[in-house]
């Protein structure tokens, strides 16, 4: 299932998971009209298990306690003492059944991103075969855009695992990745404000991400798609200079210019050491060895985040759920790191030009909101993903570290 953000994927997904009732529609089931999930649990007795796009694991527990979570095996019937070999043995042969190479003893804040989503997974098919009603209900597994946070091997871990299991589940996909939705999908449906707008089979109609593209975001959007190269002319001013900068275990030897109006790309596999390099360009992380020009001037190896953002380097974490206020209006979020805008005398706030400057958020980005001051908690999120990326285009900061800014954010 594709569309823009905002055009109702999530929550579809939702009624068909049992978190929201339908205001109209029919439900069939090889062949048989049922009534919708009125829950998540009797979703799952109906074979159907979400794995929703916020990351669902719980860092501190381990891996077979997430795996059981909210329906332990116990010693005995009505005792309040948990099983636990039972529940390690159980989930050892989970594991061993998905392929997930994870020791179930582990902490999950020690296993790989990757690893955590494809246990998010297994435990959405476990939750099916111990809740669904007969044998005949064949697990269905929604994925709700399940490769958003990964970095490129992950997804390619994710999609061998994938791949596997689809011999013996069936699954729906929401995802922005049209590269995705080729590989992995054998038909899409295409949403757009709410409607589906158009229908595809991979295979047989030959589609080409150009024409999911068309699709989602419409003909004009695939006609602009942004031609490589260079705008920045080769004598502008030099505004960030990094010599031989070195940290221990993250990053060595490390130097590259930025220019005035220049894009710099930072690459690499997982673990390499580029996002260590953004969070010391911003001031959150020290340097070890090297030297850092701002503008000309060098900058200590103790600057904090305020003394950077001063010499107008700005941060964007890529990870909304850091970025933002879900109980702040959206003009709120967006004003929180502009205050100099709207602060007059004596500490009051301009609620005026707070409102203009996330109006030109919203229309700048697309961003689909009701009101800027609505909250930002029920936006889709590559919604927040936009607002929290808005923002810091509003400060134009004269350097702008962006870490992932496309995550959940639509082709258009």
């Amino acid at each position: 299932v594709l569309g823009e953000n905002g055009a109702g994927k999530s929550t579809l997904m939702k009624i068909l998971g049992g978190v929201y009732p339908p205001d109209e529609g029919t439900w069939i089931y090889r062949g048989q009209e049922e009534p919708f999930p009125t829950d998540p649990a009797e979703a799952a007795e109906r074979g159907i298990a979400v794995v929703h796009q916020e990351r669902g694991i719980v860092p501190a527990l381990k891996v077979f306690e997430y795996l059981f979570l909210g329906h332990e095996e116990l010693k005995h019937a009505g005792a309040r003492i948990m099983d636990a070999a039972a529940m390690r043995e159980q989930s050892a042969a989970l594991l061993d059944e998905f392929g997930i190479d994870v020791d179930a003893d582990a902490f999950l804040y020690d296993v790989p991103p990757a690893a955590q989503k494809m246990i998010e997974i297994a435990r959405a098919v476990a939750l099916i075969r111990r809740k669904k009603s007969s044998p005949e209900r064949y697990p269905i597994v929604i994925l709700d855009e399940p490769t958003a946070p990964l970095s490129p091997e992950e997804r390619e871990l994710l999609f061998g695992y994938l791949e596997r299991l689809k011999a013996r589940s069936s699954f729906v996909l929401v995802t922005h990745n049209l590269g995705e939705v080729i590989r992995l999908c054998d038909r899409v449906y295409v949403l757009r404000d709410g409607q589906e707008v158009a229908a595809y089979s991979i295979q047989e109609d030959q589609v080409t991400e150009r024409d999911l593209i068309t699709a989602v975001a419409g003909a004009k959007a695939s006609e602009i798609l942004a031609e490589p190269g260079s705008t920045c002319p080769p004598d502008a001013e030099v505004i960030l200079e990094v010599r031989n900068l070195s940290r221990a275990r993250a990053y060595t030897d490390i130097s590259f210019q930025l220019r005035e109006g220049e894009c710099v790309g930072l690459y690499g596999p997982k673990g390499c050491g580029k996002a260590e390099v953004l969070r010391t360009l911003a001031g959150l992380l020290p340097f070890d060895e090297g030297s850092l020009l701002i503008q000309g001037q060098a900058a200590r190896a103790s600057e904090g985040v305020p003394t950077r953002l001063r010499k107008g380097v700005g941060y964007f974490t890529g990870e909304f759920e850091r970025e933002l206020f879900f109980n702040l209006p959206v003009a709120a979020n967006v004003s929180i790191i502009n205050m100099s805008k709207i602060a007059q005398r004596l500490g009051f706030l301009n609620l005026r030009h707070e409102q203009e400057m996330a109006h030109r958020v919203i229309e700048r980005l697309r961003v689909k909101a009701a009101h800027p001051r609505g909250s930002c908690r029920p936006l889709s999120g590559g919604n927040k993903q936009k607002v929290s990326l808005g923002r810091w285009l509003e400060r134009r900061p004269k350097i702008l570290l962006l870490e992932n800014p496309t995550i959940g954010v639509d082709v258009g």
